[in-house]
């Protein structure tokens, strides 16, 4: 059996606090708000991914790979332990 790894990518996130202003961000990229019909939104992420549009709750990263066809919420978790900060864009 032949060992891999992944190769590295490089992508472009926000991550979702609630505000005003990174709802607008989000929003620019496609996304949505909902009403959840207790007074409150539901933002909604994903355009053309495999699962469709997805509920973004808050504390989530909004993740793009920059060609603006798709974009998908990462639960903060998952996003810190598999991404980092890139010293430069490819």
């Amino acid at each position: 059996m032949t060992r891999y790894r992944s190769k590295p990518q490089y992508v472009e996130a926000i991550s979702w606090d609630g505000s005003a202003a990174r709802r607008m961000e989000i929003m620019a990229l496609g996304g949505f708000i909902e009403n959840d019909g207790r007074g409150g939104a539901i933002l909604w992420a994903g355009k053309n991914g495999s699962q469709g549009w997805v509920p973004v709750p808050v504390g989530h990263w909004v993740v793009t790979d920059g060609s603006g066809a798709d974009f998908w919420p990462v639960a903060h978790d998952y996003f810190v332990a598999k991404y980092e900060p890139a010293e430069e864009n490819p």
